[in-house]
């Protein structure tokens, strides 16, 4: 079971090794000033005194957990949700992705000590992997001092010249690729049985997700930190190879995120062109394997399996039917 001491301790350890290899990995120096540059703005705007240098460091990473975690939990609230049709007066409501079964509702996984601890340390990855990620945004010439940090030119005209065919041609590119990187983890971690049980079943304990970003980061460790960093692997690989793009890679890394979150919701969401949709991953969850790709269906179309959203009756009496 992934519930023994082995997959547990596992997990527990692939945080903090994440954690220490973080803190191993990031320049201080530059953190130091970065927390003091972060200190002083929020002081110049009137957000109470400028803590102490010892506290700076400190601030800037509950900044950092603030925005990433923080706003994650905000993310469903801020993304509307498909809309039923309008009724005689006018008035829709959101529309919940439905349960794969007419007979009975899908059971929502208690959470446990366990979960609750692999929650609490993948929220506590991200302010690192978050300052990394601008670590690496500096190396291709992020500048907090610059108009728009030099990520978007200053002439408006240009936004339409340059930075629109620049997403055009490395956006799709960075989700592609991560998306077929991903897709061979991810279906790997379902047919090799040591994979499934020591890294991913854990995810598995929902059939049904609906807790947005607790049923996201309440994942084993191992996959989390391996998927998350694959990412930042990915960007700094094309950047060696001069494909870097900072508005890109800004886009890539921010709409990852939120289509994380969003399709472990209740609630309907999609984009046009299969590029993603939660009934995608909510018929992973139900039939595991199934739709790998982590957000688009490209890939699992490509290779076979992908599986349509469908909805069935309840057949026989086990406890697994109509699923």
């Amino acid at each position: 079971s992934h519930l023994e001491a082995g997959p547990i301790a596992l997990s527990w350890a692939a945080g903090g090794l994440t954690l220490l290899l973080q803190h191993r990995f990031t320049d201080w120096t530059q953190a130091s000033a970065d927390a003091a540059y972060l200190s002083q703005r929020l002081q110049d705007v009137g957000v109470g005194p400028l803590p102490q240098p010892d506290l700076q460091v400190a601030l800037l990473w509950a900044y950092l957990y603030a925005m990433s975690v923080g706003v994650s939990f905000a993310m469903p609230g801020i993304v509307p949700a498909a809309q039923s049709k309008a009724d005689a007066e006018g008035a829709s409501e959101p529309l919940k992705v439905p349960y794969r079964t007419t007979k009975r509702l899908m059971p929502q996984h208690a959470l446990t000590a366990v979960d609750l601890s692999y929650i609490a340390l993948n929220s506590l990855c991200l302010p690192g992997l978050f300052y990394h990620f601008v670590t690496l945004l500096r190396s291709w010439g992020l500048d907090f001092d610059a108009p728009a940090c030099g990520i978007y030119p200053e002439k408006p005209l240009l936004l339409l010249t340059e930075t629109l065919p620049e997403l055009a041609m490395y956006l799709p590119l960075y989700f592609i690729t991560y998306e077929f990187v991903y897709y061979w983890w991810h279906r790997r971690m379902h047919e090799v049985p040591v994979l499934y049980k020591w890294v991913h079943k854990h995810h598995h304990q929902q059939t049904y997700p609906d807790r947005a970003v607790i049923d996201t980061l309440n994942t084993g460790c191992v996959e989390s930190q391996v998927g998350l960093y694959s990412q930042l692997a990915l960007l700094w690989a094309f950047g060696k190879l001069g494909l870097g793009s900072l508005p890109a890679s800004l886009w890539f890394f921010t709409l990852a995120g939120w289509m994380s979150v969003l399709e472990h919701d209740r609630f309907e969401r999609a984009l046009p062109f299969d590029v993603f949709s939660a009934r995608d991953h909510h018929m992973h969850h139900a039939f595991v394997k199934c739709n790998y790709s982590p957000y688009g269906s490209l890939w699992d179309r490509a290779f076979g399996t992908f599986k349509p959203f469908q909805v069935r009756p309840k057949t026989g009496d086990g406890p697994n039917a109509g699923l």
